[in-house]
């Protein structure tokens, strides 16, 4: 760059082609050694930046002043350098050492042109700690369109961090809530590569760097912030082969109840073979709600070699085959809650999500569910409205069992029991316990009628209800309240537990 040299670092003259074949094979040596070879600050390199900073063109200034006097003309320095050093090294790499993965630090907005024309493997994309740090919403998912309608091939070579040596520490600019996990899922379900810096899980506060033989710092791992790695973050990364390529990914807008596109929501899916994920994140301190229908255009390459630009419905990004009797299930990662949705309301509408301030969500476990002839799943769809619960099959039985579970509460709970035994102390010494029993027994009848509607009730319902009935009035018909608790001493203390015990195990 414009700072002063390495001391450690030789500055090699690139017009030379000597010079660049020497650092090839270099390269290529190395290459035979190692699968992975990284390239530190690879844009420096590039022509365009190579020119400016040692060979300005006349008249231009250059950005070192100093280098005025080797200034040289555009057709001069092309003359020298013709080609771009780092495609040359590309296309060596894959002739003599194909199986080695190049990756280069580019940062100068120069990410995009090292894996478009200069055919690098993964190149380090700054952007997206910056843009992200920034909430620059609005301008990186501009990026991410432009990318789609180029080559969505592109993003699968990006490598999207947080922090780095170079870079202050992840606490420092992102902080340890909700902002900093929420660009930690995009980072970890974004296509391509998720690089995580030196310290950024435990949380260490000192910039790393690799002048440092050791920390200088005394500091020891946040607890909290590792498990929360280890709940939300950890889970994700070992299912990458979800989410690291594009063929099936989708950018969405965020459309708001005024119509307009809310820039501060990422929102995206993919698939791959039968599993399918959507990602939601809300960069901002605010709130906002709105929907996910339609996504962004992304290039598509037929098979006769057309290229289109194409854009899909959440549904079709889900692979939702409408129904009028179906239903899609999904789980929500960051709260383990399931959900359940009506599948043309998915393919028709969207989805409709409320946010909070950098809030997120990953649904993930799809399913597509047709309906009984008893319409359970519809009337359980209604029944939540929207509304998340732990598991959709336990609140479906919970549903079916509503016309017993409703009635029994009523009866089989301490409340209940209270309640007549207060009343019972209200009265006479010798009280008259009809209308409590009248009205017990009222709610065993709507009990009893809830067991027959859902199965063949076995026995009598008469008959019960006369027992229910009978022992409950010799549980009432005993002494104080006191003596009625088991524990209590006394011969009247254990017959009421035995009364109070016996009709619900009946």
């Amino acid at each position: 760059g414009t700072s002063m040299p390495w001391n450690d670092t030789a500055q090699l003259n690139y017009l030379n082609p000597q010079v660049r074949e020497a650092v090839i094979q270099t390269i290529l040596e190395v290459a035979r050694k190692f699968p992975i070879i990284r390239f530190d600050a690879a844009m420096t390199l590039a022509k365009r930046h190579f020119q400016r900073l040692w060979f300005p063109e006349p008249g231009s200034g250059g950005a070192i002043p100093s280098r005025s006097d080797y200034g040289m003309t555009k057709e001069q320095f092309e003359a020298a350098m013709p080609q771009e050093f780092w495609r040359e090294v590309v296309d060596r790499i894959a002739q003599e050492a194909p199986d080695t993965l190049l990756l280069a630090e580019a940062f100068w907005l120069m990410e995009g042109y090292f894996v478009r024309t200069l055919g690098m493997h993964r190149v380090y994309n700054s952007a997206f700690m910056n843009m992200m740090r920034n909430e620059d919403n609005a301008n990186y998912r501009l990026v991410m369109k432009n990318t789609l309608e180029f080559d969505p091939e592109i993003l699968k070579r990006f490598v999207n961090f947080m922090n780095n040596p170079d870079e202050r520490t992840a606490v420092d600019q992102f902080g340890k809530g909700d902002k900093y996990f929420g660009i930690c899922i995009l980072m970890a379900t974004l296509p391509g590569l998720p690089m995580f810096g030196h310290g950024q899980i435990e949380g260490f506060t000192e910039k790393y760097g690799m002048e440092f033989r050791r920390a200088q710092w005394e500091e020891t791992s946040d607890a909290y912030l590792v498990e929360r790695h280890e709940r939300e973050i950890f889970p994700l990364l070992h299912r990458r082969a979800l989410f690291a390529g594009v063929e099936n990914f989708l950018l969405y807008d965020f459309y708001t109840p005024e119509g307009g596109v809310n820039e501060d929501v990422f929102a995206y899916s993919n698939a791959l073979g039968s599993e399918h994920a959507l990602v939601v994140y809300h960069n901002r301190f605010a709130s906002t709600s709105g929907w996910i229908r339609i996504s962004a255009g992304s290039l598509v390459k037929g098979e006769d070699g057309n290229r289109s630009v194409v854009q899909r419905s959440l549904g079709e990004g889900l692979h939702i085959q409408p129904g009028d009797q179906r239903f899609v299930t999904y789980r929500d990662h960051t709260n383990g809650l399931e959900y359940i949705l009506p599948s043309t309301e998915l393919a028709e509408k969207g989805m409709y999500l409320e946010l909070n301030a950098y809030q997120y969500h990953v649904f993930l476990d799809f399913t597509e569910i047709d309906d009984d002839p008893y319409q359970s799943y519809r009337h359980l769809c209604q029944s939540l409205n929207g509304r998340g619960v732990p598991s959709i099959q336990e609140a479906l039985r919970e549903l079916m069992l509503q016309p017993v579970q409703s009635p029994f509460r009523q009866i089989a709970n301490p409340g209940y029991f209270n309640y007549l035994l207060e009343h019972r102390a209200n009265r006479s010494p010798q009280p008259d316990l009809t209308a409590l029993l009248d009205e017990a027994e009222r709610k065993m009848q709507a009990l009893t009628t809830g067991m027959r509607a859902l199965n063949d009730f076995p026995g009598s319902p008469e008959q019960l209800h006369a027992e229910i009935r009978r022992q409950l009035q010799a549980v009432l018909s005993l002494g104080d309240k006191a003596a009625l608790w088991p524990g209590s001493s006394g011969r009247q203390s254990r017959a009421a537990a035995d009364y109070i015990h016996a009709p619900l195990d009946s």
